[in-house]
């Protein structure tokens, strides 16, 4: 386990250390969405259009340390919070773009806040000795829905505060698209009364075991009391996806602390009723995260009846997987031999068809697809494409995440010592079935990461984009002797010839996975160089030549 622990940081490190800082708005982040082939959408008119109109969010995640001393040897705290854009369309959304930087910045503000707290206590428990131990806040977010009516955020949120054991919850946002306002639940709930009667029916179906249900009268006064804007203590959080509302209790709130949270999802295409009609037209299109514990529910067959969908496995004793069990309903396929330590999973509907999206991680956070069809009640494993169709490793996808910044920026706090900005990571969240940019691990040259839009078609994903994008600035490569190379124009079309002297620095700019990788000159020539080689045997050959004879600063992962 410490060995498989340790790969994997040595080669997150090797694929993500240093890579550029992708700017929102105009800056490169929108410029490679739009290279990539990301979509916006056309003209808008009724609720029903503005539904299916698909915004294209970027989630960073920035990671603070505290440390008694400046070497951060002695780590007192740590931090996660998360920064949400839409730079595609935040021209056209702009009353939820100001939303979202306000958003932003109260989540900078109170995690900076909390890490001061945190190594406060921190320095506390060291003081007693026990120098192992850091307290920690951490939020990790993603896009429950992000269309043209309704926009929402839904948070994972845990901390240790040096106990017997840390704190953990699921909370959500939701923004109306247009206006930018926050939703309170009865903005989009109509009935409470009604809905707070589903959702004690659930719980006692879902979780017939709970030692404090909920009474249906203080449930709905609850959420009557939310739109308020009344104190109190919270009794669940709430966040909005294209299928329904999805009701969170913390733990202790219904039970004790091992019976953990408990999830709900009341569905707009079950109880149509309970909801304003604004926020609840089921769209034809979407993508929607969920989690391996709760599941997920949608009409997959297209009876009417809502099917539950869940997803489990067995662990060993490293923490991989066993087995991998998906079920509908009452229908379970199982993968046995199945060596992959998490799963992240999406339920995707597109060109009227369901499938589940599980991208899996293993040794050395070597990522796959997993793609499953839903469609007929029962599911099945989609056959990936061969390898002449388009990919070296049809399995290597992944959702793209690059860092972004590797800085050793320092400042104090206080009096409790020093904090150092480790780094931050860029997501482009998955919304949008006909534009998702995904990530494949590359090793043409060196290792890296590369990506192009894929769209969700029957079967795996595909894309028409013939160059994955290259993820890889950190990665400097030196001529050791002069050579000529074939130029080519950004669009990849042969433009002559050039000569570059002895010194020349390139970067990696793209690569078709196969034979050819196209290099920048760092310096910033116009001209693209394109080298053919063969990668696939070791020492790899480039233009006629070992690959480390003619250049410096490759670098490779195991």
């Amino acid at each position: 386990m410490a060995d498989r622990k340790c790969a994997g940081r040595l080669i997150a490190g090797v694929l993500c250390a240093g890579l550029a800082f992708w700017g929102f708005g105009t800056g490169p982040a929108a410029g490679i969405l739009a290279y990539a082939g990301l979509t916006a959408y056309g003209a808008e008119s009724e609720a029903g259009a503005e539904t299916a109109l698909l915004l294209h969010p970027t989630i960073r995640r920035y990671f603070r340390y505290a440390s008694g001393q400046q070497s951060g040897e002695e780590l007192l705290a740590r931090i996660s919070y998360p920064e949400i854009h839409i730079p595609m369309e935040e021209a056209r959304f702009s009353a939820l773009s100001s939303a979202l930087s306000q958003y932003n910045s109260e989540k900078k503000a109170s995690s900076l806040e909390a890490l001061k707290t945190l190594t406060e206590s921190a320095k506390e428990i060291h003081q007693d000795g026990n120098t192992d131990v850091s307290c920690s806040q951490e939020c990790e977010a993603k896009i429950a829905r992000a269309d043209g009516i309704a926009f929402s955020i839904v948070e994972n949120d845990s901390n240790y505060l040096g106990g017997v054991h840390g704190y953990y919850e699921k909370t959500g946002t939701a923004y109306d698209s247009r206006s930018g306002q926050l939703l309170a639940f009865t903005d989009v709930v109509q009935d409470c009364d009604a809905a707070a009667a589903r959702v004690v029916q659930k719980l006692s179906q879902e979780y017939p075991e709970l030692s404090f249900p909920p009474e249906k009268e203080k449930l709905a006064s609850s959420m009557k009391q939310r739109d308020a804007g009344q104190d109190q203590s919270v009794l669940f959080h709430w966040y909005l996806t294209p299928l329904g509302v999805n009701l969170v209790f913390p733990p202790y709130t219904l039970g004790c602390y091992a019976e953990g949270q408990q999830e709900i999802q009341l569905s707009f295409e079950e109880d149509p009723g309970l909801f304003h009609s604004r926020y609840s037209q089921v769209p034809e299109t979407f993508v929607v995260p969920f989690d391996q514990d709760t599941g997920i529910r949608a009409d997959v067959t297209g009876d009417g009846a809502v099917d539950r969908i869940t997803v489990g496995g067995e662990m060993d004793e490293t923490g991989a997987y066993k087995d991998l069990t998906v079920s509908v309903n009452d229908q379970a396929l199982t993968l046995s031999d199945f060596p992959y330590y998490s799963t992240e999973l999406y339920l995707i509907r597109s060109n009227s068809r369901y499938q589940l999206y599980a991208f899996c991680k293993s040794d050395n956070d070597y990522q796959i697809l997993k793609v499953f069809s839903l469609g007929n009640g029962a599911p099945a494993e989609e056959t990936p494409p061969s390898a002449d169709e388009g990919r070296l490793d049809p399995y290597n996808l992944g959702v793209r995440s690059i860092e972004t910044d590797n800085g050793s920026e320092t400042a104090e706090i206080g009096q409790s010592g020093s904090y150092e900005r480790a780094y931050s990571d860029e997501t482009n969240a998955l919304t949008d079935p006909g534009s998702m940019l995904l990530s494949t691990r590359m090793d043409a040259m060196s290792t890296y990461q590369a990506c192009k839009a894929y769209t969700a078609e029957a079967g795996y994903p595909v894309s028409s984009d013939p160059y994955y994008q290259a993820d890889a600035d950190n990665i400097r490569l030196t001529l050791k002797q002069a050579a000529e190379f074939e130029t080519v124009s950004e669009s990849g079309e042969q433009t002559g010839k050039a000569s570059y002297p002895e010194g020349t620095v390139f970067t990696i700019l793209r690569t078709d996975g196969a034979g050819t990788v196209d290099l920048k000159p760092a310096a910033g020539e116009d001209k693209i160089a394109r080298v053919s080689g063969d990668f696939s045997d070791w020492p790899q050959q480039v233009s006629g030549f070992e690959l480390e004879t003619l250049f410096d600063g490759t670098v490779f992962a195991g």
